[in-house]
């Protein structure tokens, strides 16, 4: 596991937040009167016409670097696990109908989606998709600082950013998106976000090597091809991912939960303590990955069924006044060996009607094209001598 990629607590939080609607579906929870109070309880959640997660370790960083050393991690893990401890990652699920309850939607309709991210303060990363629109924002300082970017990268984030207050109005989409603010993008541009973004990774490397920074970085095999070619990697990540919030990909998945629960998940009651009742989710992890992999697929994530541990993997969920407030997973299950059994890192997920995260679309957004995006940073180029 590399705490780097984020997407496996992103799938994580997406499986929580609609798995209201998908155990509607659960006929063999039905069987039982334990299925049948979850099933209500998920239900209960949504009566609402949005609901949200947030989802977060319950954790010190102590016990995220002994969880990420059993997970082979390999050299210092303190910047990580601080990561993996401060972070809060939030989503919503709502109607495109605002007034309609998502339980009452048909399979049919489409939902909105949201989704935030941060590390103890605002959000770093943000993104809606709300009637067929797309629309992000990004604090790229923070996000370099809170990531870990060395200082040449936080230098250089903080001159992209200062181009903004000097760009023509014929660049305000440009100009909104350096400051952090929303911006309106074309899901099927984001191959041409890539390559722009690439082009611009690229112009740097010229400029340095022209002013004799790194020396032969051009060199087949040297650590700045290395560089760039992980950045090409993580740009094809980040395209997956922007193309499941095209609003259909959620669909997808929801269908292919609902098959995994409903083959696989068992349920029974745990107590009542804490001002909740307690019941235990169990499903086989190695026979529900191939349904499970199928469904995240939809979502751009992957997930290896081989690599799958081959024992069963068991969640607790809180139910409160009937309805679902939260479902807390020890990452321990995941891990494999005798070092597994030292470690303990709850992953909490805090369920609410949907205020976390809005999914309403923000107002007076610009969209924002790619080419203007690669004429901010040119035009910068030209106007300071280079990023």
């Amino acid at each position: 596991m590399r705490v780097s990629r984020p997407s496996h607590t992103a799938a994580a939080a997406l499986c929580a937040t609609v798995l209201a609607v998908a155990v509607a579906g659960c006929s063999m929870a039905e069987k039982v009167t334990t299925g049948l109070k979850v099933k209500h309880a998920f239900e209960k959640l949504g009566e609402q016409p949005a609901a949200s997660v947030l989802v977060s370790v319950d954790g010190s960083r102590a016990d995220a670097e002994k969880f990420l050393r059993a997970a082979g991690g390999k050299g210092s893990l303190r910047r990580p696990a601080r990561l993996l401890t401060r972070g809060e990652l939030t989503f919503a699920v709502g109607s495109d109908r605002e007034e309609i309850p998502l339980k009452e939607l048909s399979r049919s309709e489409r939902l909105r989606f949201a989704a935030a991210v941060n590390f103890g303060g605002k959000d770093v990363l943000a993104a809606k998709s709300v009637e067929e629109k797309l629309y992000v924002r990004m604090n790229l300082r923070s996000l370099v600082a809170q990531t870990g970017g060395s200082e040449q990268d936080r230098h250089r984030a903080r001159r992209i950013v200062s181009l903004a207050k000097d760009l023509p109005a014929t660049l305000r989409s440009a100009k909104d998106a350096l400051k952090g603010r929303w911006v309106e993008v074309d899901p099927e541009s984001f191959d041409d976000f890539a390559r722009a973004a690439q082009e611009i990774t690229a112009e740097e490397k010229r400029d340095e090597r022209r002013a004799g920074k790194r020396g032969e970085a051009g060199q087949h095999g040297s650590p700045d091809s290395r560089q760039t070619d992980e950045t090409s990697k993580r740009l094809g990540r980040a395209t997956a991912a922007g193309r499941a919030l095209n609003g259909e990909s959620e669909r997808e998945f929801l269908q292919g939960l609902e098959k995994t629960l409903g083959e696989h998940a068992r349920f029974r009651t745990a107590g009542e303590y804490g001002g909740a009742e307690h019941v235990t989710v169990s499903v086989p992890a190695r026979r529900a990955a191939p349904d499970l992999s199928r469904a995240l697929a939809a979502l751009g994530a992957r997930l290896d069924p081989e690599k799958v541990p081959d024992k069963t993997v068991s969640a607790d969920l809180q139910i409160r006044r009937g309805q679902l407030t939260g479902l807390t997973l020890d990452l321990e299950q995941f891990l494999g060996g005798k070092q597994a059994r030292t470690v303990h890192l709850p992953l909490r997920m805090d369920f609410g009607s949907g205020d976390a995260v809005t999914v309403r679309a923000p107002d007076g957004v610009r969209e924002l094209e790619p080419q203007d995006l690669l004429a901010a940073v040119m035009y910068g180029a030209l106007g300071t001598g280079g990023i």
